[in-house]
């Protein structure tokens, strides 16, 4: 059965009113018509089977059948925050990280970020991550999607960090300790942050705060990763430790 995602205001009684753009995907891009079953989800961790009950001028109206609350969490909440690296390699992580249930994102921007952006750009950068989320949600099955935050700085993610019980932090610090090493001497926190860096890694002096902080510094192995590969290593390692 087709699945597809609308936002919660959607769905109104026994209906789901589908959006433009997934109307669009529904109609002519998997070509389904009138009398076909569908499974719809909101982000909010409700999924809907039904049927598509009308096709007109471009929209699709859903006949709900059944309503059901999927709780497909993990007791183990994962946030990422993700110095933002070149060209597309964002939209990667913010897909792989989707598909590997992370639960929060936070875009940073750090010494050595490269890409700075607008007001405008910012904006424009956020809906496209939260675009490839759907997407990636709609895929891997997950009913709730991660929550993608407006870009902020190193500094400011810092102040955050007392929110977690755990936070990783992957760099090439003389400091390090294996990852494997570290999460055997921690019980089973119920909040993690990874902090991954951008190419380059992070400087000395954000390395230096992020440990005064609190956070774990930790080496991946003897190769050094690039930062897209980085984030999808931490957040599976995390994700086997603790039977996620």
């Amino acid at each position: 059965m087709s699945r597809f995602y609308v936002s919660p205001d959607s769905v109104k009684d026994r209906k789901i009113y589908v959006e433009k753009e997934e109307s669009h995907h529904i109609i002519d891009v998997m070509r389904l018509r009138k009398g076909d079953s569908v499974t719809v989800f909101d982000g909010t961790g409700k999924e809907y089977d039904g049927e598509l009950s009308s096709i007109k001028n471009g929209r699709v109206i859903i006949e709900v059948w059944k309503v059901k609350m999927v709780d497909r969490k993990h007791l183990v909440n994962i946030s990422l925050a993700q110095s933002i690296p070149k060209k597309d390699a964002m939209d990667l992580i913010v897909q792989k990280a989707t598909e590997l249930g992370v639960n929060e994102i936070f875009p940073i921007e750090s010494e050595r970020t490269v890409i700075k952006f607008s007001d405008d750009g910012k904006r424009h950068k956020i809906e496209r991550w939260n675009k490839i989320a759907v997407e990636s949600s709609k895929q891997c099955g997950r009913t709730e999607l991660p929550k993608i935050k407006d870009i902020i700085s190193f500094g400011t993610l810092l102040d955050f960090m007392a929110k977690y019980d755990l936070t990783i932090m992957p760099c090439l610090s003389e400091k390090t300790v294996s990852l494997k090493s570290a999460l055997k001497k921690i019980s089973k926190p119920s909040k993690i942050l990874v902090i991954i860096g951008p190419e380059g890694d992070f400087s000395k002096e954000e390395i230096n705060k992020a440990s005064e902080k609190g956070a774990i510094l930790v080496s991946l192995g003897n190769l050094i990763l690039k930062c897209d590969t980085a984030a999808i290593d931490t957040i599976a390692i995390l994700n086997y430790e603790y039977g996620l």
